[in-house]
């Protein structure tokens, strides 16, 4: 399973840092999308560091390193940020 599918599957239940990445993708008011990135980015790095120590979740992994290279984009694009 990629990614992409990872993240918008039905039959995967989202855990907060996916719920808070698809908020970044849906907002359009730019004050409002600073917060939310701020958000996502920090549910995204808490969750990476919580699979650590874990063998497992290979799809997750690659999935939060995606999303934290897109809220990247998002920071520099549509913030001008860095």
């Amino acid at each position: 399973m990629t990614s992409r599918n990872f993240l918008h599957s039905s039959s995967q239940q989202f855990s907060a840092w996916q719920c808070d990445y698809e908020a970044v993708l849906a907002e359009s008011d730019t004050h409002a999308l600073f917060k939310l990135v701020e958000v996502a980015e920090a549910a995204a790095l808490t969750r990476l560091s919580s699979l650590e120590d874990s063998s497992d979740h290979h799809a997750e992994r690659e999935a939060l390193a995606e999303a934290l290279a897109h809220l990247l984009l998002v920071k520099k694009d549509r913030l001008k940020f860095l």
